[in-house]
């Protein structure tokens, strides 16, 4: 038996941080001394939902988040972090409203902005450092001491996102089923038997039925099994992930050109969690003596920390 979280005392106020993205929720609810009440997860929230035919699925999803929430607290700030989001975008007022209305707090209370926004404020204060964001998609980003963004890709996975989770998943599928077809049955290695156990089968059929009804979200899951094949030293496993260090490192170059800085690099998001083969080849590939490590505060944590006004 575990032990339950910690309860807010009666009156003790609450704060809530989200950190929504194309393949998961994640929430955080603390104190106004950081100290954690509840968390949980959810299914995908993002902007891009809200503007395709899962919209009604999306808001489905926030509402039973809030509810979990609500059980435990009722904040008296909410910040959210959301992939694909404009910052005071329609998206942006939409998911505001609907958590400030399923909360009872004032609209005001509730502060929405892109995921990467929040993702920075966990690695930098304004100014100091490009962040490298990858999830399920990638961006570079950078935001200036007078709070201007400085962006880079983010185009998401239909144009671009290289390094993302999608990407990652996606090139490790394109080199076991390329092999296959070269030896005319599904290949061997702890990539392909790994993308095998976590897709249900290694036959066409099934992984057809898997990737093609499951979306980015399950492309972007396999994300996991090429870093365990990689630690195992699949040498598919480990281009794979070399390539995505390199692409992810040209973010970080292309908007240090155009800010004209040479500053710190820092790795956010699942991708980060990837290890050695593409950390490395990541740091290979920026400019000789540029200081890069991989953020260790959460989104969410950050996002929280916004709610309680100290970011």
């Amino acid at each position: 038996m575990t032990d339950a979280p910690p309860q807010p005392q009666e009156g003790a106020k609450a704060y809530l941080g989200l950190d929504a993205g194309g393949s998961s929720t994640r929430w955080l609810l603390q104190d106004a001394a950081g100290v954690e009440l509840a968390r949980g997860a959810a299914g995908p929230i993002s902007a891009i939902q809200l503007r395709s035919g899962e919209r009604g699925a999306a808001l489905e999803r926030l509402a039973a988040l809030l509810a979990e929430v609500a059980a435990v607290a009722r904040p008296a700030r909410v910040a959210a972090g959301v992939t694909g989001l404009e910052p005071g975008s329609p998206d942006a007022e939409t998911l505001a409203a609907a958590t400030a209305a399923a909360l009872a707090v004032p609209r005001a209370a509730v502060t929405v902005l892109p995921d990467v926004h929040i993702a920075y404020l966990a690695a930098f204060a304004p100014g100091e450092g490009v962040l490298v964001y990858a999830g399920t998609g990638s961006i570079g980003f950078h935001l200036t001491a007078r709070g201007e963004a400085v962006r880079a890709g983010g185009h998401g996975y239909l144009i671009d996102d290289a390094g993302g989770g999608y990407w990652i998943g996606r090139e490790a599928l394109r080199r076991v089923l390329r092999r296959g077809d070269e030896l005319g049955a599904f290949p061997g290695g702890a990539l392909a038997s790994g993308l095998a156990a976590a897709l249900g089968g290694g036959d066409w059929d099934t992984i057809r039925r898997e990737v093609y009804g499951g979306g980015r979200a399950r492309v972007a899951g396999l994300t996991r099994v090429v870093a365990l094949a990689a630690a195992r030293g699949d040498a598919d496993a480990r281009a794979v992930l070399a390539a995505a260090g390199a692409e992810l490192a040209r973010l970080a170059r292309v908007v240090s050109g155009r800010i004209g800085l040479a500053l710190p690099v820092a790795l956010a998001g699942g991708v980060a969690r990837c290890g050695e083969p593409l950390t490395a080849a990541l740091a290979a590939a920026l400019p000789a003596g540029t200081r890069c490590e991989v953020s260790t505060r959460e989104p969410v944590e950050a996002a929280a920390l916004l709610a309680r006004g100290r970011a």
